[in-house]
């Protein structure tokens, strides 16, 4: 079966926490692998040559309702990526989990300094002036990752171009919802997939991917490459992964504590302010209600 539920953005707005969560439902059979990335716009111009592995990760499957994969970086794939998921799916449902543009890069800014992809010595208002290099109307590329970070808070045309593909197919979710109220957010999205959230397991849940500052690179390289070959094993038996993790983080990890600055908040609140106004004004036009406080116009 192809799959046809994806959480298709945005990063760092709880989307490994959601796919464990709905991997946990005997209606939904979870990718092997969170993230399998075939539709990312990397990768996508290698679709043909990647699609037999692709279809590995959903090998196993035997009848429920739903074939789930999340890779949050399909988002930024804006049409063509939509185009090519309902193209490859017709009948696919997409979720989208949005989350303050603010609030969002600095969580990939701890992320991506946590994996050892930035420069450690960076702080976060050094991590912005790097960001700012990248314009906004520069299209994501994997050699800007991580500096596009800053660009990738622009929702409006990206999700006005979803909505165009899959219309009633997709539902928007908020990241501020989650952390408010998480057994009424899954329930609401498992309300419209037509699931009965009752029949998830809460007790095997565990929030994912906290942002750790590392001590040795070297060190959680490997821990990282260990996490990724025995992902099928913690999909399982998750409990088993939780006191690997805890040992792991005291030996090696220890709490990222930066603040964001009022000045640099002020500073990007106005930078991401139009486009808030314009994600708030296309959401309210599809009688999308209860915005956070984040989307609310001055």
């Amino acid at each position: 079966m192809n799959p046809n539920l994806f959480v298709a953005g945005v990063p760092k707005a709880g989307t490994t926490s959601l796919f464990y969560y709905l991997a946990l439902h005997p209606a939904v059979f979870p990718s092997s692998r969170k993230e399998p990335g075939f539709f990312h716009p990397f990768k996508i111009k290698d679709m043909d040559a990647n699609l037999e592995a692709y279809k590995k990760f959903f090998t196993g499957h035997s009848g429920q309702k739903y074939a789930i994969e999340a890779t949050p970086g399909y988002f930024y794939g804006g049409k063509e990526t939509a185009n090519a998921i309902n193209k490859y799916s017709p009948e696919s449902k997409i979720i989208i989990v949005l989350r303050n543009p603010v609030q969002r890069l600095f969580s990939f800014y701890k992320y991506k300094k946590s994996l050892g992809h930035i420069d450690g010595n960076l702080n976060f208002e050094s991590y912005i002036n790097e960001c700012k290099k990248v314009s906004d109307n520069q299209p994501i590329k994997k050699e800007n990752y991580d500096f596009w970070a800053m660009v990738g808070g622009n929702y409006a045309s990206l999700l006005s171009e979803w909505y165009n593909v899959f219309g009633n197919r997709l539902k928007v979710f908020f990241f501020d919802d989650m952390v408010k109220d998480e057994p009424k957010f899954i329930e609401e999205i498992c309300k419209w997939l037509e699931l009965d959230k009752s029949e998830i397991d809460d007790s095997r849940t565990k929030v994912q991917n906290k942002s750790m500052i590392y001590r040795s690179k070297s060190l959680q390289r490997v821990a990282t490459s260990f996490d990724s070959m025995f992902s099928g094993v913690w999909y399982y038996l998750p409990w088993l992964k939780w006191p690997f993790s805890g040992m792991y983080n005291l030996i090696n990890a220890k709490p990222h504590n930066e603040k964001i600055s009022d000045s640099l908040r002020t500073e990007l609140i106005q930078y991401y302010q139009a486009d808030m106004d314009q994600t708030s004004d296309f959401l309210k036009e599809r009688q999308i209600e209860n915005l956070p406080g984040w989307l609310t116009k001055l």
